[in-house]
């Protein structure tokens, strides 16, 4: 079966479209950690990352018989800390995340979606989704909206160094952004799922680029 990771900005509709696809291919959907977990107090650095990997292990348990759809990446802690300069949860960086993650890969306890998709639109339209949308605070709305640029810059050199891993969607509505999901998945490779050279090559773009540009 195919394990399929939806991203996108707050408010473009990942949540609804991963539970419509969901819903159209019989698959299971994962959700995003917070709909499954509540923080333990007091918390430590390390639980957000864990919880990546019960979302992984559930992939894989539940591959075995269906479709599997994963709202947002379980590789986030990387580039969502590496948009804010690293400054947030205590400045956690690059390689506090890395050490985590790495024998993970290695044992090949974790590992890549067959396919990204990345789902966008303007900013104008975000707002007015959220605006829309009384069931969710969005509270990180505002503070999310500066990370979109350097988001869509790193899904796109993923997807230079491994060609069709990410599949870029403009989110008109659900309906249609399940339409183009079901038409990409056909080209879904499995064969970087525990590729160290994939990790290996976020892990040094990260390390080399600026999520804004103009910094130095």
């Amino acid at each position: 079966m195919t394990i399929i990771s939806i991203e996108g900005a707050s408010a473009v509709g990942k949540t609804a479209t991963s539970s419509a696809l969901a819903t159209v291919n019989g698959a299971y959907h994962i959700p995003e950690v917070a709909s499954w977990w509540e923080k333990p107090k007091p918390d430590y650095p390390e639980w957000f990352f864990e919880r990546q990997l019960d979302r992984w292990n559930i992939a894989i348990e539940k591959e075995l018989h269906t479709q599997v759809i994963i709202d947002i990446d379980l590789f986030q802690p990387f580039w969502y800390n590496w948009s804010f300069d690293f400054t947030l949860f205590d400045g956690q960086g690059l390689e506090f995340v890395e050490t985590f993650y790495r024998p993970l890969i290695e044992q090949q306890k974790l590992g890549f979606p067959d396919k990204y998709v990345v789902l966008y639109t303007d900013e104008a339209n975000l707002r007015q989704r959220k605006a829309g949308d009384s069931t969710r605070l969005r509270r990180g709305f505002e503070l999310n909206l500066t990370f979109i640029e350097p988001h869509q810059r790193y899904f796109k050199a993923l997807n230079d160094f491994c060609p069709g891993l990410v599949h870029f969607i403009e989110s008109v509505d659900i309906e249609s952004n399940v339409e183009k999901i079901r038409r990409e998945l056909p080209s879904c490779t499995k064969n970087h799922r525990y590729s160290i050279e994939l990790f290996d090559f976020m892990i040094d773009w990260l390390s080399t680029h600026k999520a804004h540009k103009g910094e130095c």
